[in-house]
């Protein structure tokens, strides 16, 4: 009985979610207030009001640190789209090669993960599958591609989720980062492929299967690089663009540049407030520059590290918590919106623009997480997090490790956020791989992996591509495309597991 009372609040999540299909941010609020009716009325885990503040509280504190790096990455995006900066890109991607397929492998594994790395919330999707369909892509083929290109999600908006998975889990953020890269090397080559495949069917792999696994493994094995050596929030951006150079530099072996007029124009699909086809690839591209340089620079010059992480510190020790607000990547991110306003000389009616479109869109992100992270802490202070784990542990041992990839997936596909997925998950993670005596550092990196490569398949998620591309009428076959796909990867997943748990020399 009491396991099964202590899993009440994680169908909650489920039935509210699927059952009454309601939003993640009213899914959140009704599993908080379940969660807590299960705290007050069952005697095995109750505890005392002050508990269930402090629990809570903490949620909101853990989520901040999102939040705080989410709104100015998403601000930062807007403020770029409103002036017609990624007009420029997708003009400059159709204007490098008339070679779909050629195109299909800079969008996915060079624009996307940019804008993802530094936006997060999905934006890459949004921004990907209209450039598709003004590419000359059916609308169908964008929206799959253009949801499998949200290959960067455990990186997305400076790694975010990643850094909620290892301050809620007490793993080190640069070692779960490596993990997440390492486990992740087979599910980059996989969804590049399956993009190829989607744009052109199993000729069109065969046709660019060098350049699909150059682009890949060179994108796989700078992540793991810009983990180790630079730091784990700008490893997504930095791959990106070393990426995108690799993809610029087969094009051009292939041939001088040719230039073709889509079907479509991108103002047909995706119309920024304001447009300046003057804007130079080179100016559009600088903001990018600029704030992975400013965190270059705090993350490798030790003076300037040691002052930024001692200096302007919110420090709560009751609460476990601490946030640098200069060393944060949402600082960064804030003087990069100031950069950009400067450089582009944008009005303040843009501004004003970015700002209510960035506060609409945030202020739901914030209540969800927080309502995810505070069931959480209430699960973990009243021991529901310890008795699942327990009865986990008992019940697979060793073989938890086969169902730890499911668990986040599920998480990723419930909530289409990897910060919401870790938030509900990694302590029960952590603590089931603790009974069970399995390494840590890597259930909570199989955890962050699987949730993050699962949101793709989201049902919202899926819901809002069809509505983007204008087929309604295909949502469900678009799902069951998607989740095929996204099974694949926990298959992937769970290869990789088994391969790192007995390769010498990998221990964590």
């Amino acid at each position: 009985m009491e396991i099964i009372i202590a899993l009440i609040p994680f169908v909650c999540i489920f039935v509210f979610l699927f059952i009454f299909k309601q939003t993640s941010l009213r899914s959140g609020i009704l599993s908080y207030i379940a969660t807590l009716f299960i705290i007050l009325v069952y005697p095995k885990y109750h505890i005392v009001f002050e508990e269930i503040i402090h629990a809570s509280f903490k949620g909101f504190l853990i989520s901040f640190i999102a939040a705080y790096v989410l709104f100015f990455g998403m601000l930062f995006f807007h403020l770029i789209n409103n002036i017609g900066g990624i007009q420029t890109i997708a003009d400059f991607i159709s204007s490098a090669t008339n070679d779909h397929l050629l195109q299909v492998i800079l969008l996915v594994i060079g624009l996307s993960p940019l804008l993802e790395s530094t936006s997060g919330f999905g934006i890459a999707f949004m921004i990907t599958a209209p450039i598709l369909i003004a590419l000359g892509f059916p609308p169908i083929k964008a929206a799959s591609i253009g949801l499998v290109s949200l290959l960067a999600v455990p990186w997305g908006a400076l790694s975010t989720g990643t850094v909620i998975g290892a301050q809620i889990g007490n793993i080190d953020l640069k070692e779960m980062g490596i993990g997440t890269a390492i486990i992740s090397i087979p599910i980059f080559i996989y969804f590049l492929i399956i993009a190829i495949y989607l744009a052109g069917g199993r000729e069109a792999v065969k046709r660019r299967w060098k350049e699909t696994l150059v682009v890949s493994i060179a994108f796989s094995l700078t992540m793991i690089l810009f983990n180790i050596f630079v730091s784990v929030e700008l490893a997504g951006v930095l791959s990106s663009l070393v990426s995108s150079g690799i993809g610029l530099l087969i094009i051009k072996m292939k041939g001088p540049s040719r230039f073709k007029s889509a079907n479509k124009t991108i103002e047909e699909t995706y119309t920024p407030i304001v447009t300046d086809k003057s804007v130079s690839i080179v100016k559009v591209m600088s903001p990018y520059l600029f704030l992975t340089i400013s965190i270059f620079i705090t993350r490798l010059v030790p003076a300037i590290k040691d002052f930024l992480e001692s200096n302007f510190v919110i420090d709560l020790p009751a609460f476990s918590f601490s946030l640098a607000l200069f060393y944060s990547p949402g600082f960064w991110l804030f003087i990069t919106c100031l950069y950009t306003i400067f450089i582009f000389k944008i009005s303040k009616n843009i501004i004003w623009n970015s700002l209510k479109t960035t506060v609409k869109q945030w202020v739901p992100f914030v209540i969800s997480t927080t309502t995810f992270v505070a069931i959480s802490q209430l699960m973990t202070a009243s021991n529901m997090t310890f008795v699942i784990a327990n009865a986990a542990g008992l019940t697979f041992g060793f073989f938890y490790l086969y169902i730890s990839p499911f668990i986040g997936g599920i998480g990723g596909f419930l909530t289409g956020s990897s910060t919401g997925s870790n938030a509900m998950f990694i302590q029960l993670q952590v603590q089931t791989a603790s009974k069970t005596g399995l390494p840590l550092n890597l259930v909570s990196s199989i955890q962050n992996a699987s949730s993050a490569h699962a949101t793709m398949a989201c049902p919202s998620r899926v819901a809002l591509a069809a509505t983007l591309c204008k087929i309604e009428s295909e949502e469900n076959s678009l799902l069951k495309k998607m989740s095929l796909i996204v099974l694949g990867a926990i298959l992937l997943i769970i290869l990789m597991t088994t391969i790192l748990m007995f390769v010498e020399g990998y221990t964590y």
